[in-house]
């Protein structure tokens, strides 16, 4: 009897799903006649809250928002929503606790390689994930993981996942001042050496405008015949 309840349990909850994921796209079908937008993001925010107020172990609530992103993730691909940004870690996270941080940086890490697995959601919409902030304050296996998780989805074109982690407003407008800045001194030491290569041609060019006024009156071509003639070089 224990083994017949469970076989109906489990067709049930089938039945369930199928009608779940019917419903899903009968209202997104109705949600595509209207305009869609090309951009959305979604800020990691909560986490430890959801926790604390369900009564959860520590670092539960980032696996729930795990999934949560996941499952909106899929609803957006299936929309046609081409680009997702998720705000993940900011700079000021790293201010929490070590043992945070760590256990953080871990469940990152496994998120990051299970993003990438054959089967998952980024192989079955074509998104290319891009990583951005500033990548050399993670620790290296993390680094390393959201590298691979780069370059194995750099040929996906149909949508693009961006994961903002290891950033802050202030370190962006500090990192865009600086490569402006880097840019301008690239410029003018372009321009110095271009002057420079300049001057060192005017001599080159005075030499060869004396020898042929040389070589014009030495072999006496000054008639009127080449003298109403302007020498060109």
């Amino acid at each position: 009897m224990e083994k017949d309840s469970n076989v109906g349990g489990k067709t049930s909850n089938t039945y369930t799903g199928y009608l779940g994921c019917l419903l899903r796209k009968c209202v997104f079908a109705t949600l595509s006649v209207g305009p869609i937008p090309n951009h959305l993001a979604f800020i990691m925010d909560g986490n430890r809250r959801y926790a604390k107020k369900h009564n959860l172990k520590e670092g539960a609530g980032h696996n729930a928002g795990f999934s949560a992103l996941m499952s909106l993730l899929q609803y957006c691909y299936e929309l046609g929503v081409q680009y997702v940004t998720v705000y993940a870690f900011s700079i000021d996270n790293f201010k929490r606790r070590p043992e945070e941080v760590e256990s953080l940086m871990d469940l990152m890490q496994e998120k990051i390689y299970k993003l990438i697995e054959e089967v998952s959601i980024v192989d079955r919409y074509g998104i290319r994930i891009c990583f951005i902030g500033n990548l050399k304050l993670l620790k290296d296996s993390v680094r390393e993981a959201a590298e691979r998780a780069m370059k194995a989805t750099a040929k996906n074109s149909k949508s693009v996942l961006s994961v903002c982690v290891a950033y802050t407003s202030t370190d962006e407008i500090t990192h865009a001042v600086q490569e402006s800045c880097r840019e301008k001194v690239d410029a003018i030491e372009q321009a110095d050496s271009y002057n420079k290569e300049e001057e060192c041609m005017q001599p080159s060019v005075f030499s060869l405008c004396t020898l042929a006024g040389a070589w014009v009156l030495a072999f006496g071509l000054g008639s009127s015949e080449f003298s109403a003639r302007p020498l060109v070089f």
